[in-house]
């Protein structure tokens, strides 16, 4: 748990660090593969390869509906205590993506109780969703429930879902929340939606 949310108040930290700097949707999901690659065993064009194919339906895939699947697939991959700890037998890239973007979710709405600064960035949280991703997947191979062929997981697929579920999350949340003013309140929103 420290170490989740060191790594989430250093994110927070970094882009309190930026001030007033407002860049564009264009800059700000460029940022999100540096931001994944300091916080995986990846490296940043790994990311910026998925963020590029992202950027290209960045307005379709911001206007997708959010699965509620994605709440079945968090549970199995990141069980509470007092759940059952079983994962799937065979992963998917969409269970992972699905499950990682939730915990990106969980890791930023917490934080923003722990004194950390409020204020959180689109790339922030996709790079984060990514990171989770990408450390999931290596997870899961190494439990020995990733399988080869049509049906098994691969990481790129993986990650690339968990992009795109953190950007819906964040775009249709921070739409959600503009009455309240920017920051976290249109995530928090959300947590309470999809998080128990």
């Amino acid at each position: 748990m420290d170490k989740f949310g060191g790594l989430v108040n250093g994110f927070l930290e970094q882009q309190h660090k930026q001030g007033s700097s407002s860049p564009s949707h264009d800059d700000d999901l460029r940022g999100a593969a540096s931001h994944a690659a300091d916080h995986s065993n990846d490296d940043s064009s790994f990311f910026s390869d998925i963020i590029h194919q992202l950027g290209q339906r960045r307005e379709q895939v911001a206007e997708e509906g959010i699965d509620d699947e994605a709440i079945r697939h968090h549970t199995q991959y990141f069980p509470s205590s007092s759940s059952s700890t079983s994962h799937p037998e065979s992963a998917t890239s969409t269970g992972i993506g699905n499950a990682a973007a939730l915990q990106a979710l969980k890791l930023f709405t917490t934080s923003s109780s722990t004194g950390a600064p409020a204020a959180t960035s689109q790339s922030q949280f996709i790079g984060l969703a990514m990171s989770q991703a990408a450390k999931l997947f290596d997870q899961q191979v190494s439990e020995g429930n990733v399988s080869n062929g049509v049906s098994g997981a691969d990481k790129q697929s993986a990650v690339t879902k968990a992009g795109e579920m953190a950007l819906k999350m964040y775009v249709q949340s921070h739409s959600q929340g503009q009455h309240a003013g920017p920051g976290m309140s249109g995530l928090v929103g959300m947590a309470g939606r999809f998080l128990p």
